[in-house]
């Protein structure tokens, strides 16, 4: 891909996510989701799970960490499958 002159190209992935949030002990959240990623195109289907806990450090910003259990990611753009692993997250609202 160049971002100079963008190439299109029509893309039929479609992800699906089933997610359950959960709130405990006053700061903490934490996170389940079961994922499908299916590529009609390629006739193929993966499926799996992500898990994630988080502390609230202040009223709009919050710290996490979590294990994605499956190998794709859900930028349906990235077809790389390497993407099963923990990762770090900080999410800040306005």
């Amino acid at each position: 891909m160049d971002r100079v002159q963008p190439t299109f190209f029509a893309n039929t992935a479609q992800l699906s996510v089933l997610r359950l949030d959960w709130r405990f002990l006053k700061k903490w959240d934490g996170l389940a989701e079961v994922r499908q990623l299916g590529l009609p195109d390629l006739n193929q289907r993966q499926r799996g799970a992500l898990a994630a806990i988080y502390h609230h450090i202040s009223k709009n910003l919050k710290a996490g960490v979590g294990y994605n259990f499956t190998n794709f990611s859900d930028e349906l753009t990235d077809l790389r499958y390497n993407h099963r692993g923990i990762f770090v997250n900080l999410i800040g609202t306005k």
